[in-house]
């Protein structure tokens, strides 16, 4: 390790105010004077403060009721599910193009699982059409072949329910 010179030592960049070592003991005794005089802080405490402070604590936090606040209020829900139902009312109005329903657009398959779920009788459907309509049902003749006829009976009917049938 090198010895620095005395004449570097004030390069090291740390200086001492102008007069800082003449005035030093004016300004500590200054310094302490101050703090004899101010004895005061500014604050003080009540008196047995520490002592009731857990008693006043508790007592104000059991008398008073939280404030609740609800995420969701029922105004709130109904003005969103009216603005829901208007849109969806909307779009079904502008972008519904669906034809006219009539009985020519509903699959036959369609009337055919309603009439058998629904247990309506001969009559009942007899009822919906026109005399003009049940004389064109009547008019039209099918030519079945008989062996096709026979098949359909040996499939789907029973003997016993042709033997009750016939009585």
């Amino acid at each position: 390790m090198k010895h620095k010179s005395l004449n570097n030592i004030n390069k090291t960049g740390f200086k001492v105010p102008k007069d800082y070592f003449e005035n030093f003991e004016d300004l500590l005794l200054s310094e302490l004077k101050l703090k004899e005089a101010a004895t005061h802080q500014g604050f003080k405490v009540p008196k047995n403060y520490f002592e009731n402070l857990e008693t006043h604590i508790l007592n104000t936090v059991h008398k008073k009721e939280p404030k609740v606040i609800h995420f969701m209020s029922w105004r709130k829900v109904a003005y969103a599910a009216s603005v829901a139902a208007i849109l969806l009312m909307m779009f079904s109005v502008i972008f519904n193009n669906s034809k006219n329903l009539n009985i020519k657009n509903i699959e036959t398959a369609s009337i055919e699982n309603y009439i058998l779920t629904e247990g309506l009788e001969t009559s009942d459907v007899a009822s919906l059409f026109t005399d003009e309509d049940l004389s064109e049902i009547s008019s039209i003749k099918t030519h079945l072949n008989p062996e096709t006829l026979e098949d359909y009976v040996l499939d789907h009917l029973e003997i016993e329910d042709l033997i009750t049938n016939t009585n």
